[in-house]
């Protein structure tokens, strides 16, 4: 991936979002899309990719909108969706997909703006090589306690380019590679070496043929680590309600449990 200027303007850094029943996601991509599907569900965008911010929700590309569309539909629209983008203007060298950009500092910048704004998850499907502003990023969202989501990458390769990236945000980061409709691991999905599970963590998740939307709404089918990762986000959102949803034992209940483990005198 190719990253572009960081750009710092007035009221980069915002107070959080407003408190809301339902989690916020910041989605790091090319922008997105207010479709039918996301209708309600965003919350701002913020253009960190061009050296002047573009018209809000109108991206060149299709991306961002598809993995914003993944974690809507799997979390039933009970989302937020706070939109970074991060795509350069000057699109894409030759060979690469959007979005492109030609430093790490917006993405680094983008983390930071996600984290000041308290998301409870930050998804990044893009294709990251690990860099040092990027991992410090990613250790203090990670240290505020937010899951950071990372495409693991497309090249078919036995260790992801950002596994130091997973490394400084463990364990509430995690890489993601694609799997086929048969549950059989993507070829071209980039795979865990042996430090998975321990230095870092790495999942896998549905990434072939995705059922999503563009940003003109019609429905298509995605492939790629990029797809299998806001579903990814979704399930730890989930898992983060059900975690949630579960009643605390009360203090004298607690008090009363330690009394009857004490020995008689």
């Amino acid at each position: 991936m190719r990253v572009g200027l960081l750009v710092m303007f007035a009221g980069l850094f915002m107070p959080a979002l407003a408190a809301a029943s339902v989690p916020t996601v910041a989605v790091i991509d090319s922008g997105i899309a207010p479709i039918n599907e996301l209708s309600g569900l965003l919350a701002a965008e913020y253009d960190l990719g061009a050296p002047k911010a573009r018209t809000a929700f109108h991206p060149a590309y299709d991306h961002g909108t598809m993995v914003a569309t993944i974690i809507a539909q799997a979390l039933d629209q009970q989302v937020r969706i706070l939109s970074v983008r991060i795509d350069d203007p000057n699109g894409c060298p030759a060979g690469l997909a959007p979005p492109c950009q030609a430093s790490p500092a917006p993405i680094a910048a983008a983390i930071r703006l996600a984290t000041a704004h308290r998301v409870d998850a930050i998804n990044l499907s893009l294709a990251l090589a690990d860099d040092p502003a990027i991992t410090a990023a990613i250790a203090d969202a990670a240290r505020k306690g937010i899951h950071i989501v990372m495409a693991a990458g497309n090249e078919g390769r036995d260790h992801p380019n950002n596994v130091r990236m997973a490394v400084a945000g463990h364990p509430h980061a995690v890489l993601v590679g694609a799997l086929d409709p048969a549950g059989r691991p993507w070829p071209q999905s980039n795979r865990p070496d042996r430090g998975a599970g321990s230095d870092y963590a790495y999942v896998w998740r549905a990434g072939v043929e995705v059922p999503t939307r563009q940003a003109d709404g019609k429905l298509v089918r995605a492939t790629g680590t990029s797809f299998a990762a806001p579903l990814e986000t979704a399930m730890v959102l989930r898992a983060d309600a059900a975690r949630r949803a579960v009643p605390r034992p009360a203090a004298a209940s607690r008090r009363v449990a330690w009394i009857d483990r004490r020995r008689p005198q």
